[in-house]
């Protein structure tokens, strides 16, 4: 599968390579801006701006006449750090799909459950909206990867519960990159949409139990795929980290 050239900011991510490929710890030192420039074949600038942004994001910490330590950032920052460093260009290794994946499974299952039991007709008509454009796209070879998160967030919105729709969207954005990949897949994509179509009925029937078990068995089929990847390496998250497509509507991963 061919890769997707890296998003977002050259430097942080450069930085963020030399961290992990020297297996750096927390209260490591950094290499000098100066260094750093060299070594990425930017401007200083650039890394100034960089090492600026992951000060602010927890990361590192800038030690005035001592340098640039690496802080406890696993720890020391939020998932919205993880979600912003990931829009920079950072790459999440496979223990941090795994975790988010896990997390986002119990969110998922607590949305389905909520929409079935306060969605209003105008959700249902959004979900069979989204369906509509889902198979549309799939008919002339597209991509789905918007129109998932669409129905999701659409779910999430469904719940009416807007913090549950705020934590669900900043997964949405950690991910999109990952799902362009996946759903470049058309089986991939047939398979999702058939199990949308399910979640819509039950989400409609109003029927809680039934929602819960076919999120479960969604959720689970995306973590056997990512699964499968990092096991065999292809394609790697260093191929997938590029930008996503532009979403359509109001779409905002």
């Amino acid at each position: 599968m061919a890769g997707i050239p890296r998003s977002g900011n050259p430097a942080v991510g450069g930085i963020m390579d030399y961290v992990r490929s020297r297996r750096l710890q927390p209260g490591d030192r950094l290499p000098s801006e100066r260094d750093f420039a060299e070594r990425l074949g930017i401007g200083r600038n650039a890394v100034r701006e960089a090492i600026a942004t992951l000060v602010a994001l927890r990361v590192v910490e800038a030690r005035p006449n001592s340098g640039i330590y690496l802080r406890r950032y696993e720890k020391d920052s939020s998932f919205e750090a993880l979600v912003m460093l990931a829009g920079l260009g950072e790459v999440p290794d496979a223990t941090e799909v795994d975790e988010t994946m896990a997390v986002r499974e119990h969110l998922e299952l607590l949305a389905v459950g909520l929409a079935c039991r306060h969605r209003t007709a105008h959700d249902v008509e959004r979900l069979e909206g989204v369906l509509r454009e889902t198979r549309a796209a799939l008919a002339a070879g597209e991509g789905i990867a918007a129109w998932d998160t669409e129905f999701h967030l659409a779910v999430a919105e469904a719940a009416h519960n807007s913090v549950l729709v705020r934590v669900l969207n900043a997964f949405y954005q950690f991910t999109a990159p990952r799902r362009e990949v996946m759903f470049r897949d058309a089986q991939q994509s047939s398979r999702t949409l058939t199990e949308h179509m399910e979640l819509l009925a039950s989400v409609r029937a109003g029927d809680e139990p039934a929602a819960r078990r076919l999120m479960l068995t969604h959720m689970a089929r995306a973590r056997t795929y990512w699964s499968v990847v990092f096991d065999e390496g292809k394609p790697s998250l260093e191929e997938s980290a590029g930008a996503a497509h532009a979403p359509p509507t109001h779409l905002s991963p």
